[in-house]
């Protein structure tokens, strides 16, 4: 385990590599072969790094309840980048950028729809459209699609089948060896759920670091795993910008060393 000042620093390395490379990042994503898959992984590369931000500085004040919280919603960001890269690997081109863009978009329009709908029955105002005959009037684009179809393809990028896919295409480790690192988020994930929703295992977990010494590991421990999968996005996603333009390398190996990840397991899907 190391000290949270030396994570800082080489965090704050990658930053500045980050920094350089982004103009040239931006205006890869203007432009063929793949614009959609590079702006998705750009966002991903904001959302993760804000959230990771977040949470050194809840670790500095040791608020670890919120580091929980934060780091949870990390860890759904993480996953879904990771299949998105997975999928864009395998099959070389937009199509699941589109999808995610399109049809998460054309769900979470419907969710919402569907919330205040809720409310305005509450409040005596129901109206007589569906969510979807309602955002048809907004998104004239959503009525090309029924909302089975919606609901279908937007369900890829659903938590557990996200889990289920990159499982199928990690390299699952023998008796002694490593496992990779997007394995040992998932029970990380699992525990994290009692801190967002209010359960009492959250309270007995707090319960078990009342030692000082406990209470600190636990903070580092979380900061390290978030330094290395908001830093793994910025690795994979300057992977994928290689293979397309080569000006991506030295950004990518700089960061590479850095967070120490093992990218070789991924390098089968290329």
């Amino acid at each position: 385990m190391i000290e949270l000042s030396a994570l800082l620093e080489r965090d704050a390395q990658i930053h500045g590599i980050v920094e350089e490379v982004m103009p040239m990042a931006i205006e890869f994503g203007h432009g063929p072969p793949i614009p959609k898959t590079v702006n998705v992984f750009l966002s991903f590369i904001a959302s993760t790094e804000f959230i990771k931000n977040g949470i050194f500085d809840l670790v500095e004040a040791e608020n670890i309840w919120a580091t929980k919280i934060l780091f949870r919603s990390l860890i759904e960001h993480f996953f879904r980048f990771q299949y998105i890269f997975f999928r864009a690997c395998e099959e070389k081109g937009d199509g699941v950028a589109e999808d995610y863009l399109k049809f998460s978009s054309f769900k979470e329009g419907l969710l919402i729809g569907k919330s205040w709908k809720r409310v305005a029955k509450i409040l005596g105002q129901d109206s007589p459209l569906t969510p979807y005959e309602a955002l048809k009037d907004l998104i004239p684009d959503i009525g090309s699609y029924s909302r089975r179809e919606i609901d279908k393809r937007a369900s890829q990028f659903d938590f557990a089948n996200v889990l289920e896919h990159i499982c199928g295409k990690l390299r699952l480790p023998t008796e002694n060896g490593s496992v990779p690192f997007p394995l040992t988020m998932i029970p990380e994930y699992s525990d994290l759920s009692s801190f967002v929703h209010g359960a009492p295992a959250a309270i007995q977990i707090m319960n078990s670091m009342q030692d000082e010494g406990k209470l600190a590991a636990e903070l580092i421990h979380t900061a390290e795993l978030a330094f290395q999968a908001a830093g793994s996005v910025k690795v994979f996603s300057l992977l994928v910008f290689f293979q397309h333009d080569k000006r991506f390398g030295p950004a990518y190996s700089k960061i590479t060393k850095l967070v120490e990840l093992n990218v070789s397991r991924c390098h089968s899907t290329l």
